[in-house]
């Protein structure tokens, strides 16, 4: 296991744990203060909205845990960082069971007399679905799908906007980047949770404070004499932002808290934790990596068992400020299908992403902070201690492929023999610049409007104003399109290296 403290007084510990014959990766948070022999288990959602919300949960669990609470959250079988594809068949089953062997880990394992359990939409239909077979304390809903068959029609219609669809062959489903079986769009669209009567105590549902509070769901628990209390809470759709735009619903995580604590009973008891790092496939082994703890930067590693391989290590950076799984976990497949081959791969969050905390003072969620050369860096040193004859090797997508460019230009590393660059948006970066301020989008804006300046066709559509935005909207879209955009300074800047690192190790 791999422990590391996050906030005052609060630890955080990341292993793997065995469910239905798959690893599951997980992290308890814990108080070094106050313990209670209560657990929460925090249930996230899926495909995109399972990115979105990581960082929030984080916070959420953190909270938590310094209330005194044993808090696990856990990534299901074919999600972050967990074994496993969204291919497998019978995959909703194995979510249901890996929440049930979550919740028994935390009641056996880590001596909890109480368990409650926290779910964010699909997650909160899995919680609602393990508390109709085992008993739970407390549940809460938070923004919780009741109709499956309405999240399916979402996902559908989702996948309608994409550009293309990833295999035009499939039946598969793709939305936002994630796959979906016929078989689990068949499996979701059963559930309707207005139908399923939970055993707990008490039932709190957080809603998002834009929609209705009213639903079948909240009017069938009152007619069955389920306590249920309602609150709304705002900042659901900043918190499922994309992840660089995310923002802490700070409320909502401080609401659950509270309500939670003034349910549990207060009752102390001292516990001894013990956990493994099983093998996460038949051909590889996964662990989790607390890289250095000042500052904090957490990793998962990939490696082949077998250890004869002399290839490159591949690092893979931060894609933007999505945590280390990658856009549609693309870094955690990639990582395995790399490591098959041989090369061991480790998966980082850089500084104030994912699970590596900003040092206080420091800001959070910025993919291009200043302060990600200084973390490269401590990586470098990390696996030079770990195998000093192994050579590097930088991979990175977007602001990652940013990173890996500069680290091999002016990074003094002789064992970082190449970097990958995936898709990058600048070669540089300096105070005031915004993600959206990208050099070649305004090279391919530039190309489509050269080419339609030569068409007498469009000019006679502009001038007349029969254009769909006016002559004075046109002439505004290129303007937005080709000119550069600034931003306020004090969020990013210019990444220079440092020399490091005085962590430990």
């Amino acid at each position: 296991d791999e422990q590391s403290p996050c906030r005052v007084g609060v630890r955080r510990t990341a292993f793997y744990l065995q469910s239905g014959g798959k690893s599951l990766f997980v992290w308890l948070h814990e108080s070094d203060d106050v313990t209670l022999s209560h657990g929460v288990l925090i249930c996230p959602p899926i495909g995109h909205e399972q990115v979105h919300s990581h960082r929030s949960l984080r916070h959420l669990a953190d909270a938590l845990a310094a209330k005194g609470f044993s808090v696990l959250r856990l990534d299901y079988q074919g999600v972050g960082d967990s074994e496993g594809d969204p291919e497998d068949v019978g995959l909703y089953g194995a979510w249901q069971e890996n929440v049930r062997d979550a919740a028994e880990w935390l009641r056996r394992e880590n001596h909890c007399e109480s368990i409650s359990i926290v779910g964010l939409r699909v997650g909160a239909m899995l919680a609602t679905l393990h508390a109709a077979e085992h008993e739970v304390d407390h549940l809460v809903l938070w923004s919780p799908i009741v109709s499956g068959r309405r999240f399916v029609r979402e996902l559908k219609a989702l996948s309608l906007v994409a550009q293309r669809s990833a295999d035009a062959d499939s039946s598969n489903l793709e939305a936002m980047g994630f796959v979906y079986t016929q078989e689990m769009l068949h499996d979701l669209g059963q559930i309707d949770l207005a139908t399923i009567r939970p055993r707990c105590e008490s039932i709190l549902i957080a809603h998002n404070d834009c929609v209705p509070q009213s639903s079948p769901l909240v009017q069938k628990l009152v007619l069955e004499g389920v306590p249920v209390d309602q609150v709304a809470f705002p900042g659901y759709e900043q918190m499922m932002a994309e992840p660089h735009q995310t923002e802490v619903p700070e409320t909502a995580i401080a609401g659950i808290t509270d309500w939670l604590f003034k349910k549990q009973d207060v009752a102390e008891t001292s516990k001894i934790v013990c956990v493994t790092l099983p093998d996460a496939a038949p051909a590889l082994r996964e662990s989790a990596h607390w890289i250095s703890r000042s500052p904090d930067l957490f990793g998962v590693m990939t490696f082949p068992k077998n250890q004869t391989s002399t290839l490159p290590w591949i690092i893979i950076l931060n894609a933007g400020s999505a945590y280390r799984v990658g856009p549609g976990r693309l870094h955690v497949r990639l990582a395995r299908k790399l490591s098959a081959l041989g090369f061991p791969c480790l998966r980082v969050d850089i500084s104030g992403l994912g699970d590596s905390p900003v040092e206080l003072g420091q800001e959070e969620n910025d993919g291009y902070a200043a302060t990600a050369f200084r973390d490269v860096a401590i990586v470098f040193e990390y696996l030079r201690r770990l195998d000093p004859e192994r050579p590097m090797l930088l991979m990175g997508l977007c602001s990652g492929a940013y990173a890996a460019f500069q680290s091999a230009a002016q990074l003094p590393h002789p064992e970082l023999i190449e970097s990958i660059l995936l898709n990058p948006l600048v070669f540089y970066w300096k105070e005031g610049m915004t993600i959206e301020d990208s050099p070649t989008e305004r090279l391919s804006a530039w190309h489509e409007y050269r080419k339609a300046i030569f068409k007498w066709e469009n000019w006679r559509q502009l001038l007349s104003g029969k254009t769909q935005m006016g002559f004075k909207g046109s002439v505004r879209q290129f303007a937005q399109r080709i000119l550069p955009r600034r931003r306020p300074a004090g969020k990013g800047g210019v990444m220079k290296p440092s020399a490091s690192n005085g962590s430990e190790y």
